[in-house]
């Protein structure tokens, strides 16, 4: 036996009543232990006062744009994340390159400001060859990941603002088809990223059928999460209706002060969907504040010459008064400053090259350098060649409280990070601990045993990792000793990378884990 954890509390991941045993870890299984078994191992652990939980799983992740990273592993496991889902929002590391290698590098920037890839690239020109290297890495968290609509659509078409011809159309469904094939979980889209945007949903359809015919998943930021959040979610059901295929409603929030209280509808419908077959999971970040590109409130139009075209187009006098006045209104697409009220809603995360305006509101660093708000933005941006992260304050701790609640929620991080010297959203480092706090200790919405459900085995049989969130005998020993009456975060908007407190040890495969130094 490598390890064995007595007298502890068990709290199994399938939202069973908790109780008091021992738990063996042997060959990176889980062995269930008989009360007064007198075993040995080589690492024996008290678990008095503990509970013995299985690895959460981060549902939605973005963990695979940090792979080689020290700082991306802490970000999981400090949080008592052993699995993570990746891929989402239409960003993938595969399938890279078909010549657009240069595209690919800055479109992956654009949600990560600092993502790592192989040396060499072409590695990550199929799933199989980013599988490959995952396993390489051995990287402590076991990652699973979707084929990003958006970097398929680069590989076959490049930044073109328009529908795929015929020929460019099948190349995107053969290597869709491959990917799922060689171990890709289905198909993400990001409908408010270019070139995902272009896309409409004949394409996505077509695509869908592929997903459908290979057994897959289909994950969708959708078009709107604002004013028309109730009609692009209902765009997305009817997709995956159509199609036969699982859906995973990403990141499900309402944006804007106008949209409070739409997630009684929104939930309502895929309950609906629900009810009528088909197959419906929700991820959702336990926070009243999202994170993404800084950029992601220009007009997509701008994006169809990449972020070299973004630039240009901000420091063109004409261009710029154009951009001015549609972000400062109501918009056909996803305003995501509207949404948020104005500039003193957005705080700059990260930036990858000028650091100037990090940890401060764009109002507040407009104040500081005597710009208009919106001038002050531009300048960021231009600064940073288009790039960067910023946390957008546009949500309502009631809505988020209702959608992690309820039962076809499971837990996703959404964290996006950058460099260890950059402030993420402290959801990256401390969503596990932050939504026991919200639902279990601050609203007593959920018991322990459904938020340690919610946070691993539900998602596992989502996925058909059967191995994964449960402490059952012949389950992979990936497990997370918890001090309960400690577990909390301690990340905040300031101090995004602080760890949560209360984790006295995670093993991943039986292997304990140097918190400190976790890819050794």
């Amino acid at each position: 036996m490598d390890c064995i954890i007595r007298n502890t509390t068990i709290i199994d991941g399938t939202g069973a009543p908790a109780y008091s045993g021992s738990v063996g870890f042997d060959s990176g299984r889980i062995r269930l232990l008989p009360a007064n078994a007198l075993l040995e191992a080589d690492n024996v652990i008290d678990g008095t006062g503990l509970a013995l939980v299985p690895g959460l799983i981060d549902a939605h992740s973005h963990g695979d744009l940090t792979m080689t990273s020290v700082y991306g592993a802490r970000a999981k496991l400090t949080q008592g994340v052993t699995t993570q889902i990746a891929g989402q929002c239409g960003v993938s590391l595969f399938p890279a390159g078909n010549g657009r290698e240069a595209q690919f590098t800055r479109f992956v920037s654009g949600i990560a400001p600092h993502p790592d890839f192989p040396a060499d690239l072409s590695r990550l020109s199929t799933a199989v060859g980013f599988f490959d290297w995952v396993e390489s890495l051995r990287y402590p968290v076991t990652t699973k990941a979707f084929v990003g609509h958006g970097t398929l659509r680069l590989w076959a078409m490049g930044y073109e603002n328009r529908k795929p011809d015929k020929g460019e159309l099948q190349r995107m469904k053969d290597m869709l088809r491959s990917c799922i094939r060689e171990g890709a979980l289905g198909l993400s889209t990001g409908l408010v990223y270019a070139p995902s945007c272009y896309a409409d949903n004949d394409e996505i359809l077509a695509l869908l059928h592929v997903v459908a015919e290979e057994g897959g998943v289909y994950a969708t930021h959708p078009r709107n999460e604002g004013d028309g959040v109730i009609e692009s979610r209902r765009e997305s059901i009817r997709l995956a209706k159509e199609a036969g295929v699982p859906l995973c409603a990403s990141h499900l929030k309402a944006a804007g002060r106008d949209n409070w209280g739409k997630p009684k509808l929104l939930l309502a419908d895929l309950e609906r969907a629900a009810e009528d077959g088909l197959k419906v999971l929700i991820d959702c970040y336990p926070y009243d504040a999202g994170c993404t590109a800084l950029n992601v409130s220009i007009p997509p139009r701008y994006f169809a010459h990449g972020l070299t075209g973004l630039v240009e187009a901000l420091k063109d006098p004409v261009e710029r008064e154009i951009i001015r006045e549609e972000v400062s209104r109501k918009t056909d697409y996803e305003n995501y400053v509207y949404n948020c009220g104005g500039f003193s809603g957005v705080f700059v995360s990260s930036c990858p090259v000028d650091h100037s305006a990090e940890g401060m509101l764009i109002s507040d660093y407009a104040k500081k350098t005597g710009m208009d708000p919106f001038d002050a933005y531009c300048d960021i941006l231009i600064k940073n060649g288009g790039l960067g992260l910023a946390v957008y304050f546009h949500m309502n701790e009631d809505d988020v409280a209702e959608i992690l609640s309820h039962p076809l929620c499971v837990l996703g991080t959404d964290g996006l990070i950058g460099s260890a010297s950059e402030n993420p959203h402290p959801r990256a480092f401390g969503s596990t601990a932050h939504a026991f706090d919200l639902l279990v200790r601050k609203r007593k919405l959920l018991t322990l045993e459904q938020m340690i459900r919610k946070m691993s085995g539900q998602a596992a049989e989502f996925f058909g990792l059967t191995q994964k969130g449960r402490i059952a005998d012949g389950c992979d020993a990936d497990a997370v000793l918890l001090d309960l009456n400690q577990f909390r975060d301690k990340a905040t908007y300031v101090n995004g990378s602080a760890p949560c407190e209360g984790i006295r040890a995670v093993f991943c495969g039986g292997k304990q884990i140097d918190l400190r130094s976790p890819l050794t």
